[in-house]
């Protein structure tokens, strides 16, 4: 019993990357890819999005940076 479990491993173990790359291409055949109009739109998603939240991160940091420097290190010199 112990011989066929090693035969049948050994068997699924040739062709591995064969078999890998065969079923990748017929799972990458079944995605529905995105019309040009679909792409451009969510490129313009995610530029915005990006945009939008670089300007908020942005705005947080130099308040921050102002009351830290006005209220905590008055007495410091840069």
């Amino acid at each position: 019993m112990a011989i066929s479990a090693r035969r049948t491993a050994r068997a699924e173990q040739q062709g591995g990357v064969v078999r890998f790359l065969r079923e990748t291409f017929d799972e990458l055949r079944k995605v529905v890819w995105p019309t040009p109009q679909e792409l451009y739109r969510y490129t313009l998603v995610v530029l915005v999005t990006v945009t939008v939240i670089g300007a908020f991160i942005f705005a947080v940091d130099q308040t921050l940076h102002l009351l830290s420097s006005r209220y905590i290190y008055t007495g410091t010199s840069h």
